[in-house]
């Protein structure tokens, strides 16, 4: 009998995940009620009738009277009726907590504030080339409780804080943090504390810790109690030296491998390398099978992606960068190209109560010849960092098109927002394709006189 039997199940939000476990009950003969705040929720039509259902607010009655909440990763978890719900004893888990009860196959679990989907997809990559029966899921998009009917020697996922906040039954084979710094700060009521805590969750009794020792926030206090494989800086047993126009790869000291002419042209991408490669050596396979795979890894869309180099003036798509420490990372990058002119970098979208003041300062005496073009509902903030190189604008079309009028030879332009994109846009993605399709249409624009925002 399953333990959820005769229990009374409520189920918070009715996305992906949600219908993921809704599925899971039913084949269970288990029927919960589910609330979903959106009041024009569209999918509707394939809940089956005997389902209870909320739509459009949050039924506090039905929350405070439940047994078991299952929690989706977009319900704030600091929202009262859970915070209430929890006062009361109710037992609150998500799908993550349910698939690591059932599973007993060995499970590679990465988070991380950025960075994440990359390492995944470059892992699940080379062990499935490898030959290990392995699935993938979690955050990149593919609920885990759907990979129960995929029976795999190992599961590889991604998790976001928001996943890892109700986990208990933790018994990771591998557990690794790419980095950690400020973001979803208006999700956590005491700041990067609570984001910090519920990221080392992850390490819980897991068998290997990969851990980055060159990122101030992802090194755990109790580093001497656990099995700790490190990458990162010259003390890691993973790090990488530049030298000249190479990359050297390094562990313990000893250099194993040389990557010529920079062909990640990416700080961020040499660290997801290492990461990898500790995971790799940990399950034996080929460093030279593993290297054929990276060096044709391409970048993930909308990952500091080169869109081109029109009339000498060179495009990156980073529409990914939805936080602070991300657009320092695209930053950093691009220490690694040569003869730049100017930098224009574009800022914008919803802040998420983020503290820009430390974006931009640092790298002032390295980027003289930065300007900085803000849009979006953060505008006004980030305009403000730095008023003397900044201009504002309404939209991404009017930055774009100020930016074709104003770009010349050996010039960069950088769309690394450091905000969420939903003030304007779909999603990072829908931001993405639009630099992208504007990118198309004016590399050949006439120049003239064009409007723009500024103090």
């Amino acid at each position: 009998m399953s333990i959820y039997n005769g229990k009374n199940i409520v189920i918070l939000g009715m996305g992906l995940t949600g219908f993921s476990c809704l599925k899971f009950f039913i084949s269970l003969g288990i029927y919960p009620r589910v609330i979903d705040c959106n009041i024009n929720f569209n999918s509707k039509i394939f809940i089956p009738t005997n389902i209870e259902c909320c739509f459009g607010y949050l039924k506090k009655k039905w929350v405070l009277e439940a047994d078991l909440i299952i929690i989706s990763p977009g319900f704030n978890s600091y929202s009262n009726v859970i915070l209430e719900a929890k006062k009361r004893g109710i037992e609150i888990i998500n799908d993550i907590e349910i698939f690591c009860r059932i599973v007993k196959s060995n499970i590679i679990a990465v988070t991380g504030t950025n960075g994440k989907t990359t390492v995944v997809s470059m892992l699940y990559k080379i062990m499935k080339k490898s030959g290990f029966n392995v699935s993938l899921g979690g955050n990149i998009g593919i609920p885990v409780l759907d990979l129960l009917n995929h029976k795999s020697d190992f599961y590889i996922l991604e998790l976001s804080s928001f996943q890892l906040e109700y986990i208990s039954t933790l018994n990771f084979f591998c557990a690794g943090i790419l980095n950690i710094s400020e973001d979803h700060m208006d999700r956590y009521p005491n700041g990067i504390r609570d984001y910090i805590f519920s990221k080392f969750k992850i390490f819980s009794k897991s068998k290997y810790c990969i851990i980055n020792f060159s990122d101030v926030y992802s090194k755990p206090y109790n580093l001497f109690e656990m099995n700790v494989v490190s990458f990162g800086t010259d003390y890691s047993d993973y790090y990488f030296k530049r030298n000249n126009k190479s990359i050297n790869l390094f562990y313990l000291n000893n250099k194993f491998f040389r990557i010529k002419n920079y062909f990640f042209k990416s700080i961020t991408n040499f660290l997801n390398i290492l990461f990898v490669i500790s995971i790799t050596d940990i399950l034996k396979i080929p460093r030279k099978m593993v290297f054929k795979i990276l060096l044709n890894f391409k970048n993930l869309p909308h990952r500091f992606n080169i869109l081109g180099n029109k009339k000498n003036i060179l495009w990156i798509n980073d529409s990914k960068s939805t936080n602070i420490s991300s657009t320092i990372l695209a930053l950093q990058n691009l220490s690694l190209f040569d003869k730049i002119s100017k930098i224009w970098l574009i800022l914008g979208g919803d802040g998420k109560l983020s503290d820009f003041e430390n974006l931009l300062k640092p790298y002032l005496l390295k980027l003289r010849k930065l300007r900085i073009c803000c849009f979006g509902k953060s505008k006004d903030v980030l305009y403000n960092l730095i008023p003397n190189i900044s201009y504002k604008f309404s939209s991404l079309y009017c930055v774009v098109k100020y930016i074709t009028n104003c770009a010349g030879n050996g010039d960069i332009i950088l769309l690394s927002p450091s905000c969420s994109s939903t003030d304007q846009f779909l999603n990072f993605e829908d931001r993405g394709n639009v630099f992208i399709n504007l990118y198309n249409k004016y590399n050949n624009i006439c120049k003239k006189n064009i409007f723009y925002e500024k103090k």
